[in-house]
């Protein structure tokens, strides 16, 4: 069972006590290990769901806390996404973030107790925000003629330009809730630049997104670009 306190939508934390237990109570051991895992779904929102193994059997659950930042804090009291999980779960669902920021993600055993649980030392890793530039040349905007889309992917915690990594263009109508499709996946050279030409053929909306994030980043999306044709 998935119990949410805070998303990124209510910006709020909610502080209701998780369970009931001596105030006395030790604090539990830390869970063994974390695995966070972004996703991004063909509409373009972005989330992590992060799995643990070995949480203390004495535990009432875990506590999944995001961040923004590089360092885990004793408590989960200052998270901006705050999900508690009671046993035997091991996974907390989908979380959303912001786009081209740095987190960290800590999992924390606790025992519940109100007003207070009593949690472990967190167990944590730092994902590295990343970002998407967009820009596009077309020399007409009549149907039938090209455009050379191009982005620039960037490790925004490193400050780097990220080689050799899958991007994606995707489009979609102007008309409300339009459906997406992806247009073209490519691969960045080692500028970090990818690029892929596209035939006009009515206007569309563009965007490009990063889909297969590694091992220390997260995914992300640029905003929608219109490109206008002319009748």
């Amino acid at each position: 069972m998935r119990l949410v306190y805070a998303t990124l939508a209510a910006f709020a934390l909610v502080t209701t006590g998780l369970a009931a237990a001596p105030a006395e109570a030790a604090a539990p051991a830390p869970v063994s290990s974390i695995s966070v895992i972004p996703q991004i779904n063909s509409q373009g929102t972005i989330s992590l769901n992060v799995s643990w193994t070995g949480a203390d059997p004495s535990s009432d659950g875990v506590v999944v806390c995001l961040r923004r930042g590089t360092t885990a804090q004793s408590t989960p009291d200052t998270c901006e996404s705050r999900v508690a999980v009671t046993k035997p779960g091991t996974s907390s669902g989908p979380i959303t973030f912001y786009p081209a920021k740095t987190y960290v993600v800590a999992v924390y055993d606790y025992i519940g107790t109100t007003p207070e649980p009593t949690y472990s030392t967190p167990v944590s890793q730092v994902r590295h925000g990343m970002k998407l530039s967009f820009s596009y040349q077309c020399p007409t905007y009549k149907a039938g003629s090209q455009c050379t889309i191009t982005t620039l992917l960037k490790d925004v915690y490193k400050g780097a330009p990220v080689a050799h990594r899958a991007v994606e263009l995707w489009t979609a109508g102007t008309q409300k809730n339009a459906r997406w499709s992806r247009l073209a996946r490519k691969t960045t050279d080692a500028t970090g630049h990818a690029r892929t030409t596209i035939t006009l053929d009515k206007t569309r909306l563009y965007q490009w997104r990063y889909v297969t994030a590694g091992a220390h980043e997260l995914t992300t999306y640029t905003a929608r670009y219109s490109i206008t044709v002319a009748a």
